[in-house]
């Protein structure tokens, strides 16, 4: 209960919601509605009010119409549970290949079934096309699926690690000016690592900060969705994750970044220790929002 105590409060102080992706350490990617469960029970306890769900839960299904006839109660089960709890719910999913429109409907249905706070996708599904003519292709494509069927969950397009494909902050703004019911998501790693290590000063985060401002409108302070976590990289960007602890894009610049501009929203830390590393370190994560 102490634990739990510790990081509503900090929560609180901070503005945003803290959670993690698929899982807890216990169970690191729930895939089934029962493990869903689970892992919301004991994000209940430790206090964290943010869960991004493993697409692997929905591998089965094949179209909207299956999903409305065969797992509408498992998805309201979840909902439900997840508004007992006051934990919010997000879904990510990336493996679209070139064809990316069926997976596009069934996902952004979920997420609005759910009443997820967020679809977060990245925005590069057609890699062997030159970038200027996938990004116009993406915002096409995005607009199709939003119009076609009124999709009530905000669509995120996430910064990519890799510097060849699209998904840097520019192109990332860009399609949020183009979209509708998009907003950015800023993944840190994956822009750390696309510039070689470039975020490496708070005046880094800030320059990000104003750049999104500036693009989208301050309106995105209010509700912001991050992801954050350690990562290796090399030339090309993005080699792997690692644990945010020892690596060199440092969590206490963001977050006092983030204090400095009154940001609201929610940080979501791909940590392969789950929430056990944010546990060990609330006094450390205290002090950093004082």
């Amino acid at each position: 209960m102490l634990v739990r105590k510790k990081a509503l409060k900090m929560q609180e102080r901070l503005g945003m919601n803290i959670g993690v992706t698929y899982g807890v350490s216990t169970l690191p990617e729930a895939k089934s509605v029962d493990q869903v469960m689970e892992v919301l029970r004991e994000l209940y306890k430790v206090g964290f009010r943010a869960l991004v769900l493993s697409p692997e839960i929905f591998k089965d299904i094949n179209d909207t119409t299956e999903l409305y006839k065969e797992y509408y109660g498992d998805l309201l089960r979840m909902k439900n549970i997840a508004k007992k709890f006051g934990i919010e719910l997000s879904l990510r999913y990336s493996d679209f290949g070139d064809m990316p429109d069926n997976s596009l409907r069934i996902f952004a249905t979920i997420a609005s079934l759910m009443d997820c706070r967020i679809f977060t996708i990245p925005p590069n599904f057609y890699p062997r096309m030159p970038q200027q003519q996938a990004l116009k292709l993406v915002v096409y494509k995005i607009n199709e699926i939003v119009n076609e069927l009124r999709v009530k969950a905000r669509i995120g397009i996430e910064t990519t690690g890799k510097v060849g494909e699209l998904g840097s902050i520019d192109d990332v703004i860009e399609i949020c000016k183009r979209t509708t019911n998009t907003e950015p998501v800023i993944n840190w790693a994956h822009l750390h690592a696309r510039g070689a290590g470039s975020l490496k000063t708070q005046d880094d985060f800030i320059r990000i900060f104003e750049k999104v401002k500036s693009g989208v409108g301050s309106r995105w302070l209010r509700d912001a969705y991050f992801f954050f976590s350690g990562v290796k990289y090399g030339p090309s960007g993005e080699i792997s994750h690692t644990s945010f602890v020892g690596s060199d894009l440092r969590l206490d610049h963001l977050i006092r970044t983030s204090l400095s501009y009154g940001v609201q929203g929610t940080v979501i830390f791909e940590e392969p220790q789950r929430e056990k590393i944010i546990v060990d370190m609330l006094e450390q994560l205290g002090d950093m929002v004082r």
